[in-house]
């Protein structure tokens, strides 16, 4: 019998914060570029798992957002757990696309709040895209992407 390799909550929790130390002195662009750039990368690895592990062609993929291809590993049967987090990271990703820069602006022009309050939201999205960044190359080097029985 093959012995399956694990990881904990706490070895992850200690990655992630590790590797959120490397954001502590950047700007809030910064982070935010960051950000969308890890949330791309991270759309592009699964796509590439698509394609490997399902011959799901990339032009059928090309026009597919982060969301569409969350959508589809589901329906693929892929690990609920790591579809969760995926979730979250997709609402995390469409709430920095589409609001958070013109509600930070408009945050800043009616008041000035700290920075530490103004951004956790964005420290809870770069937290969360590092945790699944984890997880995914986790899942590719032991092979988990399927629920063990």
């Amino acid at each position: 019998m093959t012995e399956v390799a694990e990881v904990s909550g706490e070895q992850i929790k200690a990655e992630v914060l590790a590797r959120l130390d490397q954001y502590k002195d950047l700007s809030m662009f910064e982070q935010y570029a960051i950000f969308m750039g890890k949330a791309q990368i991270l759309e592009f690895g699964l796509k590439g798992l698509l394609a490997r592990k399902f011959n799901v062609s990339h032009e059928e993929m090309e026009r597919w957002t982060l969301g569409k291809t969350k959508n589809e590993i589901r329906d693929r049967g892929l690990r609920p757990d790591f579809i969760r987090l995926l979730e979250s990271v997709v609402e995390h990703r469409n709430n920095m696309a589409h609001e958070f820069l013109a509600n930070t602006a408009t945050t800043h022009s009616i008041a000035k709040f700290s920075d530490r309050k103004l951004h956790g939201e964005l420290f809870r999205a770069l937290y969360e895209i590092e945790q699944i960044i984890i997880l995914h190359d986790w899942f590719e080097v032991n092979d988990g992407w399927r629920p063990r029985a």
